[in-house]
């Protein structure tokens, strides 16, 4: 595959003019340590009009998504389309005026009051003394499961890739879809299909498909793992979907390296082994102690964050005593 790599994107080209537009999460170990990593992923089907499936997180790397666009069309990307509405995910859509801006109605839920959220992540990011309270208050919660050696990192540190949100404004789709919707680009056939509240309020994911290549936002992505069991099955039948139906060849995850087939049926098994053992090793005595011991999805781990499926399981754990 060609790759070409910029001053914040690697882009990887899956099909004649199709890319992927990976943000390296650069330096930071994500297997050994719990971040809020928002360097999320983009895609490009740079046809006809030009298509832009999310605009992460601030406005440089939008930026760099509309020059890069821009060099292969001659022109800005007519279409922008949002798979959900976290904010590593859509905010840099300001930046590209003059398209139209596509997202699934219930995506508005997820966008309500991202204005005031600007701020508390520009604290979070920038610093040092927010990332170290939370980073040691978290780290208290996983005692135990951290490797020695490893600090706990909250958050994402300062380097030349990080995220500038300076002038960030949160601007949501303009146009609301209901359900599945076909999109032209230069004669390729392009389908927006709306999943349901899975990973957000309302998530989406876009596919070609006579190049086999998805979209998926944080369906498929190295850090997303659901956080109660009613989200994890329904989840699980969007997987079952997408790798038994749809087939593809290629996914390009919300976070992460492009996905094969191998490492997309990597994230189903490990969404079905926490469903099946926790539903086999709760009960309603059980410790958390007891529970992460018998669950334990470190045989999971290779890719992804080590931490993740032990805070899916304390929560999970929680919302069956709250229930109880």
């Amino acid at each position: 595959m060609n790759e070409i790599k910029t001053t914040r994107f690697h882009f990887v080209e899956l099909a004649e003019n199709v890319y992927a537009a990976i943000a390296p999460a650069e330096g930071l170990d994500i297997t050994d340590a719990g971040l809020m990593d928002n360097f999320s992923n983009a895609g490009l089907v740079l046809r006809g009009g030009g298509l832009v499936c999310d605009t992460c997180f601030d406005l440089p790397h939008a930026k760099e998504l509309l020059a890069f666009s821009e060099e292969k069309l001659g022109h800005a990307p007519q279409t922008v389309v949002n798979t959900h509405g976290h904010w590593d995910h859509y905010w840099g859509n300001q930046v590209f005026t003059g398209a139209r801006i596509i997202g699934h109605r219930d995506m508005s839920k997820d966008c309500a009051g991202d204005k005031n959220k600007v701020p508390v992540f520009k604290l979070l990011h920038g610093s040092r003394f927010v990332q170290n309270l939370l980073s040691r208050l978290m780290g208290g919660q996983f005692k135990g499961f951290i490797p020695e050696g490893k600090p706990f990192q909250m958050v994402v540190k300062q380097t030349e890739h990080d995220f500038d949100l300076t002038g960030v404004i949160p601007t949501p789709p303009t146009e609301w879809i209901d359900g599945k919707t076909v999109l032209d680009c230069g004669g390729t056939s392009v389908e927006v299909i709306p999943v349901g509240a899975v990973h957000s309020s309302s998530d989406t994911v876009i596919w070609l498909p006579k190049e086999k290549v998805l979209f998926a936002g944080d369906i498929f992505a190295d850090c997303s793992l659901p956080m109660n069991l009613d989200a994890a099955r329904r989840w699980l039948k969007v997987l079952d979907y997408i790798l038994d139906e749809l087939q593809p060849a290629f996914i390009v995850p919300g976070h992460g390296e492009v996905y094969d087939p191998v490492r997309a049926e990597s994230q189903r098994s490990y969404f079905r082994a926490l469903i099946d053992r926790f539903e086999q090793s709760y009960t309603d005595t059980i410790t958390e102690q007891e529970l992460l011991k018998k669950v334990d999805l470190s045989d999971f781990v290779d890719h992804r964050p080590r931490l993740a499926w032990i805070m899916a399981v304390k929560t999970m754990l929680k919302e069956k005593r709250k229930a109880k």
